[in-house]
């Protein structure tokens, strides 16, 4: 485990932005991982050791970080499910056992210690390459703990599993793509006493449930720097030749500031050539902005060039113009519309006139009539009255009139736009055929001149067509002027930026002469000082390489530390990213008969130092608390579950191997998560293999699938070694299914086995499955009579009411009679049958009573298989 994570904390260094000592740093602890495992801060065991190693090989040691090798395609197929495993001798296993795991259910049983930690220590081995224990118990050398203890040997797992395409492949062992299948048992314990623990060290028990402990104890034993304690990081003969300089001090002062100067100003001189362009130098920017004698620089150049007249754009595009003609034509139709309604409607246009004339005179004569004179009060029909009421009625002719004028103005819109655009043509293009035109469009642009345009000569091209076509060109034209003057902005940009740069140019060749007359000046100082002192200032010389390679190393390794902590302390959130809702979603799976406030409506996991782990709850989603503070064992131990599954269903794991449940979950979880897992949607595509040594466990889950899906199941029970030096498996264990274990008894003649089997069988299906069955079609709800507070519930009386229930005509499961009728031949119709009273008498022990009749338990047997497969 820790190899893999280090081989994929290396991958994180695999870019442009880290140092090469870095990366030698980690090619070295790579190379000597199994010497530096074992080695602690204690009295700088393991830095010493580093130190050591990167003195020694500092040379030779590479800078390139190696990719994680390439899975072969064989080894990369993805994998659907597991059909074989071949082990041994390995473990616990003297001699090769070859377990048939083609099911997408392997059920392992067996008491603690017949070996079913080395059956899933060999899927472990055979998937991952590793085995979590070995690390745990200090193993440099996994094999090692492979070994099978009496016959000392080994030999690696052979897993066959399904691709996608049903063929069988062998798979490799493959860490990345296998190593959240595994649900171990150990994890969850640990994740269940965080309780106990500091908050820092919550945030590492979310590594720890994932099996990262190791490789977070093998980071945190590197010391975080290398100082003078460990190795030389200023050279003694400099030290020597230091003090013997205090009293040129001021001149080598002098120069190591102008010479760092000039390093600055090299800097400098980069980072400028290569914002003019990358990969030029300095002397390659001066000479191609500012040129020479023979050749102009860039500047000049471009002042040329940006000097030089564009031409100016039309404006005019074919769009605009076929969008004018279409305008034209439609206001014309329009216009004829609205004139054909005005003609026909010429008399009433005429009332309308005249009872606008009658009302604009009301005022003038508001009590007679405007034609007689006539008192109003005498006049049979107030003429005012009249008009108004009449005008509300040719309300339509004013809207007519109004559109006629607007279509107008539009019409003489268009056609003034027209006019500018064949205006516009004529004068790019003298002479030009629509010359004509052009004249008479200064006059008026009206219809007839419209329609003159439209005119189709016997040869040639009509004026419109002449425009369009002139248009064409003209918005050709003025692309290309657009492209132009892009070009010109572009180079106008650029321009600017060459100025500045050789403005910038002028300064740093100033700076540089004046730094180098300097250096001159103080050299000069000090060369009587160097020929006195040419022994020691060469000792210095050669000393300053050890002297480099040493503070190469010490930089590389205090980046390393850095950089590994930093990947450590980052695992946790890139383990759970996103993992919130699933983790909620399976927790409430698992308390699913939790009162709605006891559900979690969000996870907060601790992806960082000092933060805890919090959950809110469904009544208040808002309102978060210490899930450490609110929650038992038991649920944190459902939390460190549903985390593991979540990580599961999360990476698309083809595969869940869970090792022991019994002994991560507590009593009051386990029926839950046995629906999780096997009655809701969550792993309904997953290959699932559990081992345990709770028989009961084994029994509950077998009963909770119908017995079609425990047929096409594999099951194996681990046995007692009773001496063997080898661990011993019936291959062919009885089955805990109620209901075929009942057929088998059949089959074997042992009828009074077979009833009490039934009658097992029928309590398993109406606790388990027909009262939810029941509750989700109908009324769950029963009242049943109890013999005495201590008596469990009479299976008769469960029964009955629950066929009851599904009888009643309000039940909305259209399929009930598959459901009814098996449980009318076990009940009778009538409450009484053959079959109950067998069923019934066959769980109780008397003497000399009549034999029981062969068929009528096979039917017993066979309508409790119809009421299986019903209930799915």
């Amino acid at each position: 485990m820790i190899l893999a994570e280090y081989l994929r904390f290396m991958q994180s260094l695999n870019g442009t932005t880290v140092p090469a000592d870095v990366c030698k740093i980690a090619n070295l602890v790579l190379q000597n991982l199994t010497e530096l495992i074992p080695l602690s801060t204690a009295q700088g065991h393991r830095v010493k050791k580093v130190v050591e190693l990167a003195q020694a090989n500092w040379r030779t040691i590479s800078a390139d970080i190696q990719p994680i090798p390439e899975q072969t395609p064989e080894q990369t197929l993805p994998i659907t499910q597991l059909k074989s495993l071949s082990v041994g001798p390995f473990r616990g296993f003297a001699k090769q056992e070859v377990f048939d795991l083609a099911s997408s259910l392997v059920l392992i049983y067996g008491p603690n210690g017949t070996g079913k930690s080395s059956f899933c220590e060999a899927l472990e081995y055979g998937m991952l390459g590793n085995v979590v224990d070995a690390e745990s118990k200090r193993f440099s050398n996994q094999q090692d703990y492979m070994v099978n203890a009496f016959t000392n040997t080994f030999e690696s797992p052979e897993i066959i599993g399904h691709d996608d395409q049903g063929h069988d492949v062998s798979v490799r062992a493959n860490e990345a793509n296998y190593r959240f299948c595994f649900i171990e048992k150990n994890r969850i314990n640990s994740f269940s006493r965080i309780a106990a623990l500091t908050p820092a060290k919550q945030t590492e028990l979310i590594s720890t449930l994932f099996g990262l402990e190791f490789f977070n104890e093998f980071v945190h034993n590197f010391t975080s720097e290398i100082d003078e304690r460990y190795i030389d990081l200023v050279g003694i003969k400099a030290t020597d030749l230091s003090q013997k300089r205090q009293t040129l001090m001021g001149s080598q002062e002098q120069i190591k500031l102008r010479i760092e100067d000039l390093k600055k100003l090299d800097k400098v001189e980069y980072s400028l050539s290569q914002q003019y362009k990358e990969g030029s130098t300095f002397a390659q920017m001066v000479a191609e902005l500012n040129g020479d004698e023979d050749n102009p620089g860039k500047i000049q150049k471009f002042q040329t060039e940006l000097q030089k007249p564009i031409s100016t754009k039309s404006n005019v595009t074919i769009a605009d113009l076929k969008t004018l003609r279409q305008s034209i034509n439609t206001n014309l139709n329009d216009l004829s519309t609205i004139q054909k309604e005005l003609s026909t409607a010429s008399q009433q246009v005429s009332f309308k006139q005249l009872y606008e004339a009658v009302t604009e005179v009301q005022v003038s004569s508001p009590e007679h009539c405007p034609a007689c004179k006539t008192p109003l009060t005498k006049a049979v029909v107030n003429p005012y009255t009249h008009a108004g009421v009449e005008l509300k009625k040719l309300q339509h002719l004013a809207r007519l009139q109004q559109s006629l004028q607007q279509l107008n103005q539009s019409l003489t819109h268009s056609l003034t736009e027209i006019s500018q655009i064949l205006n516009t043509c004529c004068i790019r293009s003298t002479p030009n055929p629509l010359d004509t035109y052009h004249n008479a469009s200064n006059m008026l642009a009206n219809t007839e001149w419209w329609n003159t345009l439209l005119q189709q000569p016997q040869d040639g091209l009509s004026p419109w067509q002449q425009i369009e076509f002139q248009v064409e060109q003209l918005e050709d034209i003025d692309k290309e002027i657009d492209q132009v003057e892009k070009e010109r902005t572009t180079k106008q940009e650029e321009l600017n930026q060459y100025r500045e740069h050789a403005k910038e140019i002028v300064k740093l060749q100033t700076l540089r002469e004046s730094t180098e007359e300097q250096i001159i000046i103080a050299q000069q100082t000090i060369t009587n000082f160097d020929d006195e002192n040419s022994m020691l200032i060469a000792d210095v010389e050669s000393e300053n390489e050890v002297v480099s390679r040493n503070q190469a190393i010490a930089i590389g390794y205090d980046n390393f530390v850095n950089r590994i902590n930093s990947y450590k302390n980052a695992l946790p959130a890139r383990l759970v990213a996103d993992l919130g809702d699933t983790v909620a979603e399976l927790y409430n799976a698992f308390n699913r008969n939790d009162a709605t406030n006891d559900k979690l409506a969000d996870v907060r996991l601790p992806l960082e130092q000092n933060q805890r782990l919090e959950i809110s709850f469904q009544d208040d989603p808002s309102t978060f608390f210490d899930a450490l503070h609110v929650l038992s064992e038991g649920h944190i131990r459902c939390l460190g579950l549903a985390i593991l599954l979540a990580k599961n269903l999360k990476e698309n794991c083809p595969i869940l191997i869970f090792d022991d449940p019994v002994n991560a979950i507590d009593d009051d979880h386990r029926e839950a998560i046995r629906r999780t897992l096997f009655e809701d949607s969550f792993f309904t595509d997953k290959q699932i293999i559990i081992s345990c040594h709770g028989e009961e466990f084994f029994k509950d889950i077998q009963n909770l699938l119908s017995a079609e899906q425990v047929s096409n199941s594999k099951a194996f029970t681990f046995l007692p070694s009773l001496g063997e030096k080898h661990i011993m498996v019936d291959f062919n264990c009885a089955s805990r299914n109620y209901i075929i274990s009942a057929q088998i008894h059949v089959d074997k003649g042992e009828i009074r086995d077979a009833l009490v089997k039934s009658r097992q069988a029928l309590e398993s299906i109406t606790k388990g499955r027909l009262w939810p069955y029941v509750d989700k079609y109908g009324d769950g709800y029963l009242s049943i009579k109890l013999r005495s507070t201590t008596a469990s519930m009479e299976l008769r009386n469960l029964t009955e009411q629950l066929k009851s229930k599904i009888a009643k005509t309000d039940f909305t499961d259209p399929n009930k009679s598959n459901i009814s009728s098996p449980l009318e031949f076990l009940l009778g119709i009538n409450g009484d049958s053959r079959e109950w009273r067998y069923l019934n008498k066959g769980t109780h022990d008397e003497t000399d009573r009549a034999e029981f009749d062969r068929s009528t338990v096979q039917n017993i047997v066979t309508y409790l298989e119809q009421l299986d497969t019903a209930l799915g």
